[in-house]
């Protein structure tokens, strides 16, 4: 998109209802003209989330100290960057961002044909959930994987008949254009040639998949009777609105638990998410037929940097996992602090998947399993022992052989320590003493990690010329299986110095805020009054000389607002052109702090601009009596005279001053 300008921006803004918008995330009590929340970034009791509708501005005076305008909003509540936002908020506002007038055309037409690619989802799927009424074959399959009603409504589960054009038919009759249902995938013109269509999705259980702004951009069907040449799982093609590349089944609902646990389960199909939703385990999404991607591990790195994956447990899910891994590596940044660490991989029973286990009701054996999740090294070392006959010195040199790399590999020393500890077992000397061959391995871990490189350091991966290839990889045994102690499956502990899953810490208490002097009290009033469509013509004739504000922002705010108060504009107007993002916050903050003083009127603003003109004639003061000090300054008879009669007008009056 072409860059925009700053009318665009405001646009959007002033098209934005902040509390319509706030409203989404946090429930608002309306106190006076502003509302009060418990802040939706983090956890508190007493509401400390503040919403100026009249500004377009939140602050949270809690723990974040953070504010800003409906973009900044948007940005924390989803993990947006400010484009993502002003985006999001330009389609809700209806606003059609053109970047330059030669764009214009085009961005309406793009914009229009998504709203109706949208709106010819929604019909398909309406029909998908009729049918399944309707479906006795549909509503048995799911009865038998454990399918409750109540998920079937959560996720909005449906039906295509087994029928060449029920669904063209069902659009045509609700006059929605079969071009439109073309582009998004839902049927193709029929080879007979005679302008008719053909759908897609026939005799299969449909799952819509759904983005986080809850629009249906395509579907998953899993067909429900095998029929030859037909695959079991079918997606929407590529669209305008769909590419399975940048989209997670789920994450619209996940996504909320994603944050809480600070923690996301990453599983292959459509069957295994829902199982998981239902058993309780909610913060799981699932790729839509494809491996992950550079824009999958953009998007998931949004909501948390703590992952665990479930591939299937065979050949391709283990070199899918170790795949997805590396592009984790490559975005968290080689050479960071085992930054690998934070993402681990769920082993499974050969045969068994999350819907698998879920649905023989094994919901505590699953979610032990997700505690015991390895780390990517961990992963490496389990896939290759079992290449070996660890029974006999011969299988087990070659296992440490290919193992001591890729703990070489490991940029933590802790992590190091931890597979040293597991690996030395295998080491012959081990039943001479277990640290002799501890200390052993760590010797020769540290010569191979001075040796040149084939890969970056801090990958978790193979070093050296006896690592294995990608296509060796093969799934390590059962939990249980003898042979050694990566195959125990046994949740990482405090003996280890690895905790079963990743902690969030929590947020921190928050001090006090300092106290204020009377001074400093009296600027944030008057400065209160500025911002204040009532007050604002009444205290800028009394100011007069804005060095009265000693603060910095207070004195940049003033600068601000002074000149267009003057000419008429509103607050409201002048803070909205303020160029200065953080002076626009401490506007805000002005606004909306609860221990703002007393309710404003004559004799409070009087006395506030009293309290600073008594200050600045201190300041001066001082700085004259420091200067004859120090015999480098010296007042004539008319400047102590005109000094003086200053003194005396701002000691009686908080009312505008005059040049005697």
């Amino acid at each position: 998109m072409a860059a925009l300008d700053d009318s665009e921006k405001e646009l959007v803004r002033s098209r934005t209802d902040i509390v319509a918008l706030v409203s989404q995330y946090t429930q608002l009590r309306k106190t006076g003209s502003r509302y009060k929340a418990c802040c939706p970034f983090h956890q508190e009791k007493t509401p400390s989330f503040h919403v100026d509708p009249e500004f377009g501005r939140w602050r949270c005076f809690g723990a974040c100290s953070e504010g800003g305008d409906v973009f900044k909003f948007l940005q924390k509540a989803e993990n947006l960057t400010f484009r993502e936002a002003l985006e999001r908020l330009a389609e809700r506002a209806g606003v059609t961002l053109i970047g330059n007038a030669v764009d214009r055309e085009e961005a309406k037409r793009a914009q229009s044909e998504r709203e109706r690619l949208y709106a010819v989802n929604a019909l398909a799927l309406r029909f998908f959930r009729e049918s399944f009424g309707r479906a006795r074959l549909a509503q048995e399959y799911a009865r038998k994987r454990g399918l409750t009603h109540q998920t079937m409504e959560n996720f909005s589960v449906g039906y295509a008949p087994d029928d060449w054009s029920a669904l063209a038919e069902y659009l045509q009759a609700q006059r929605a254009h079969l071009e439109d249902a073309e582009k998004a995938g839902l049927v193709f013109a029929s080879r007979r040639g005679d302008g008719s269509y053909t759908d897609r999705f026939r005799g299969r259980l449909i799952f819509p998949i759904i983005d986080t702004q809850e629009r249906i951009v395509g579907f998953g069907g899993r067909l429900l009777v095998p029929a030859e040449n037909a695959p079991k799982y079918l997606n929407s093609p590529e669209t305008p609105i769909f590419s399975k590349s940048k989209l997670l089944y789920a994450l619209n609902r996940a996504r909320k638990a994603v944050e809480k646990a600070d923690l996301i389960l990453i599983v292959e199909g459509y069957t295994d998410a829902v199982a998981c939703h239902q058993a309780g385990i909610e913060n799981v999404v699932a790729t839509l037929g494809t491996s992950l991607t550079d824009e999958h591990v953009h998007l998931i790195r949004r909501y948390t940097r703590n992952i665990v994956l479930s591939f299937d447990a065979d050949d391709a899910g283990a070199r899918a996992a170790l795949r997805a891994a590396e592009l984790f590596r490559v975005a968290a940044g080689a050479g960071t602090a085992s930054e690998t660490g934070n993402l681990r991989i769920l082993s499974l029973p050969p045969g068994e998947d999350p819907d698998s286990l879920l649905s023989k009701g094994e919901v505590a054996a699953f979610r032990k399993a997700i505690d015991s999740a390895v780390t990517v090294p961990e992963f490496r070392l389990k896939s290759l022992q079992v290449r070996y006959d660890t029974r006999t010195d011969e299988g087990k040199m070659a296992f440490l052989r290919e193992a001591l790399p890729i703990v070489a590999g490991v940029p933590s020393a802790i992590e190091r320590d931890m597979l040293i500890r597991h690996l030395a077992p295998y080491h012959p000397g081990f039943t001479s003493g277990g640290s002799r061959a501890e200390e052993s391995l760590r010797e020769d871990v540290v010569r191979i990690s001075q040796a040149p490189r084939d890969i970056p350091e801090g990958s978790g991966g193979p070093v050296g010329n006896g690592a294995p290839l990608s296509g060796d990889i093969v799934i390590p045994p059962r939990r249980g299986s003898a042979g050694g102690g990566f195959g125990n499956g046994s949740p990482r502990d405090g003996r280890t110095g690895y905790p079963r899953r990743p902690t969030v810490a929590p947020a921190p208490d928050v001090p006090p805020p300092p106290r204020r002097s009377a001074a400093e009290n009296a600027e944030r009033t008057v400065l209160r009054a500025l911002l204040s469509e009532e007050w604002a013509p009444i205290v800028v004739p009394m100011l007069g000389d804005l060095r009265l504000f000693s603060s910095p922002p207070g004195s940049a705010l003033a600068a601000a607002l002074v000149p267009q108060v003057t000419v008429r504009y509103s607050p409201k107007r002048a803070v909205s052109q303020l160029a200065d993002s953080e002076l626009a916050d401490f506007a805000a903050e002005i606004t909306m702090e609860e221990d703002a003083g007393a309710p404003l009127s004559d004799e409070v603003i009087a006395d506030c601009v009293r309290v600073l003109k008594l200050r600045q004639i201190r300041a001066v003061n001082e700085e004259i009596m420091r200067g004859q000090r120090e015999g480098n300054r010296e007042l004539t008879d008319e400047e102590l005279r005109q000094w003086s009669q200053r003194s005396r007008a701002a000691k009686n009056s908080g009312g505008p001053q005059t040049d005697a």
